[in-house]
């Protein structure tokens, strides 16, 4: 029996590491090819046969439910001045509107075709930068009604808006802002007996589904609230630009947190 030589050997590793290489490399591709057609959907926001309502703060492109754009278009018109002089936004922002005549077209505009098998009745509007997307009122999908999906595209302006002044900014400091400005739900102490306060930690996630898990929507806003009575307005907003709690508040992020949770424990109502 005829040994294998060391070079042998040595050339028979390196024809292993190629064919390693070559199927990691097609798998790469085979993943991007993937990826890119996975968002097709989400390259173009404006579908080709929309038409528009442009106004001074917004433009809504809408598709066949013009009626329900219409009433999107009036109400952003009007809450936009409001929105810009809140949060000192520059003059000349104008946001643009997707309103999409179907709840599964909005949500892969966003998340590409893997939404068509997702279950996010939810979902029904969100924001990518200064550009708004979101399910015509009209048709609001099966757990929303046509004014809540009306009145969500405030919450999204918002959203817009902040991206403006902090594009990376903290989920917790957006939708804690958002929720704050446009939605204007209660708080009750109540909702302690059900619900635990989200930790420190837990204020800190960039994934949507734990934030949502972890009581975000309910709490965030209350987080917003305590800022703006214990410091201002324009030390809330100077936090939203800079995520310095030092320099905008005077105390760190954990001292900040404590307080807030302090705030809740004795909250009025």
């Amino acid at each position: 029996m005829s040994k294998i030589s060391e070079p042998q050997k040595k050339n028979s590793k390196r024809q292993v590491i190629r064919r390693i290489i070559l199927v990691a490399g097609i798998f790469f591709i085979f993943l991007c090819l993937l990826l890119f057609i996975n968002f097709i959907p989400a390259l173009q926001l404006k579908e080709p046969h929309m038409r528009c309502y442009n106004g001074s703060y917004v433009k809504v492109y809408y598709e066949r439910q013009k009626d329900a754009a219409k009433d999107v278009f009036l109400l952003t018109e009007a809450k936009a001045p409001e929105l810009i002089k809140t949060l000192d936004i520059k003059p000349g922002q104008k946001i643009n509107i997707y309103v999409y005549d179907n709840q599964k077209t909005m949500q892969c505009k966003k998340y590409g075709y893997l939404a068509l098998f997702l279950h996010l009745d939810w979902y029904i509007g969100d924001n990518i930068r200064t550009k708004v997307i979101l399910t015509s009122p009209a048709n609001p999908g099966k757990v929303h009604t046509y004014e809540e999906n009306k009145q969500a595209v405030l919450h999204e302006m918002v959203h817009a808006y902040i991206s403006t002044i902090n594009p990376d900014i903290r989920l917790w400091l957006t939708e804690g802002m958002a929720l704050y400005l446009a939605n204007g739900e209660p708080f009750y102490k109540a909702y302690l007996k059900q619900m635990k306060i989200p930790d420190l930690k837990a204020t800190r996630t960039g994934n949507p589904v734990k934030f949502s898990n972890v009581g975000g929507y309910t709490f965030s806003s209350t987080y917003i609230e305590y800022l703006k009575q214990e410091y201002g307005w324009d030390r809330v907003k100077k936090l939203i630009k800079t995520e310095d709690w030092e320099k905008a508040l005077g105390k760190s992020e954990k001292e900040i947190y404590q307080d807030w949770v302090q705030y809740l424990m004795n909250y009025y109502q």
